[in-house]
């Protein structure tokens, strides 16, 4: 269990491939890469992958992924109680900030007006272009894919997102986990140069098959085998022309949100779990017998049935009693206090059993959300990032079909799952006006409106309309 508290060592971290991608640079062609190659940068990110996966088998909750499941009992002999208590900390945590950011559809759209207009071709043109955009947001249900990318990188650290073809011509997306995504790049995980997909097919043997795909600028490269070696299978062209397989990073340390409080985590289950086995294993009293010739088939019937049967021997009283012991719990819930404690601080994550977190509203409320927004600021970006690589990828698929569309015109807007408080923000707007401060600069202040200059053209029809009514009375 100890080995599994650990955090990365350095050969857990997401290696530098720099030598790698000058080696595939002298040797990619139409039929891939030598396979020797492709093995040496499996196994050159097997370490990271190995851990990548263990933090995802904690999240699912799996025996062999959660540390405290894997405890052995101190005593072995008989039939020791070995309570294995879980208290779930590192799943919030991800939970937590997966639908505190994501939990609200991501808004994409196409810029409008005279410079979309002139860099796309025309009103026409951006007709065009802003259903592209819509039809894949819809089609591919971004809000889905946005969700699944924001929790895999919040466990361990990255995703992977896929653009394919499918058979009916539709350009799609797929979220990829972490641990199969290996990307090569000189400068980002965002923008890659080259790209492989490691999957493992359950061994019906004594080793796991692998499924790989290498991706450049223009193939697809399939292999197939085993750890020891790999056989070339075939190519075909993915249609884009850029890699198709991207990473998005959680931070620029590509590490999980909880992996900096999982000793915090583990001790807190062992003290739960050593709590329990002291109430259930009869070890808060010792049971004490003066006077008597008891064997140990005699204690476990004591133990099972709570009651014992005395008969006295000879001239000496007999006795049973009980020695408890002195147990200081206040110790205990002062340790599992402060644990529970620095898990949230340290992990950056609210707690929502905290009774003074309850009565906060406002300034005070976002205060205590200050961390986590921290947090899912540093992921927003990574997504931007990758964003624009997205579109460059799309694009590319897009102009093959005759559709142009500008990447750096299509838009994105973030909405915080965050409890509104619209009675604060109304009279704030109010007083904003009242100051003479510009409509249009406070009503953006309201959280719930997404596009101020819809709103905008919505008072100004409200008002058009209210201008008729008043005139076709006056002219009765």
């Amino acid at each position: 269990m100890k080995d599994d508290a650990k955090n990365r060592n350095y050969l857990q971290i997401y290696p530098d491939f720099t030598n790698e991608i000058r080696e595939i640079n002298r040797s990619v062609s139409k039929d891939g890469i030598p396979c020797e190659l492709l093995k040496k940068i499996i196994n050159k990110h097997s370490y990271n992958a190995a851990y990548n996966k263990k933090l995802y088998d904690r999240y699912r909750t799996i025996a062999e992924g959660v540390p405290i499941f894997k405890r052995k009992p101190v005593f072995e002999d008989g039939r020791p109680i070995n309570n294995l208590i879980n208290n779930d900390y590192f799943s919030e945590i991800i939970d937590f900030k997966t639908g505190y950011f994501a939990g609200e559809p991501i808004s994409y759209g196409y810029s409008k007006g005279k410079e979309a207009e002139d860099v796309t071709g025309g009103a026409e043109a951006v007709d065009k272009a802003t259903k592209a955009v819509t039809d894949f947001v819809t089609l591919n249900n971004m809000y889905g894919i946005d969700m699944e990318i924001t929790k895999f990188a919040s466990i361990y650290g990255y995703a992977g997102r896929l653009f394919y073809i499918d058979t009916d011509g539709e350009i799609r997306v797929m979220a990829v986990p972490g641990y199969e995504t290996i990307i090569l790049s000189n400068t980002d995980i965002s923008e890659p140069e080259y790209a492989v997909r490691v999957r493992k097919i359950l061994p019906e043997k004594q080793q796991s098959q692998l499924i790989i795909e290498f991706y450049d600028d223009t193939f697809i490269h399939y292999y197939e085998g085993y750890k020891g070696g790999l056989v070339y299978k075939k190519s075909e062209p993915h249609l884009f022309d850029y890699c198709p397989l991207q990473g998005i990073a959680n931070n620029k340390e590509l590490m999980g949100d909880a992996e900096k409080v999982l000793a915090l985590i583990d001790d807190y289950d062992k003290v739960t779990s050593d709590n329990s086995n002291e109430l259930e294993s009869f070890v808060h009293a010792y049971m004490v017998f003066k006077n008597l010739q008891i064997d140990d088939s005699e204690i476990r019937r004591a133990q099972h049935n709570g009651a014992i049967r005395v008969i006295a021997t000879g001239t000496k009283e007999a006795d049973v009693s009980f020695l408890t012991k002195n147990i200081n719990d206040s110790f205990t819930e002062h340790h599992l206090e402060r644990l529970q404690e620095n898990i949230y601080r340290f992990s950056k994550t609210p707690n929502l059993n905290d009774e003074s977190f309850g009565s906060a509203s406002g300034v005070s409320l976002k205060f205590k959300l200050h961390g986590l927004e921290t947090k899912c600021g540093m992921f927003e970006t990574k997504m931007m990032d990758a964003a624009q690589y997205m579109w460059k990828v799309l694009c590319s698929a897009w102009k093959k079909k005759n559709i142009y569309v500008d990447p750096l015109q299509i838009t994105m807007e973030f909405t915080r799952n965050f409890p509104l408080d619209t009675l604060t923000e109304a009279q704030t707007v109010q007083t904003l006006i009242s100051a003479g401060i510009p409509q249009e600069v406070a009503y953006s202040q309201l959280s719930f409106v997404d596009d101020v200059d819809y709103v905008m053209e919505m008072l100004k029809n409200e008002k058009e309309d209210n201008s008729v009514i008043t005139d076709e009375e006056v002219d009765i």
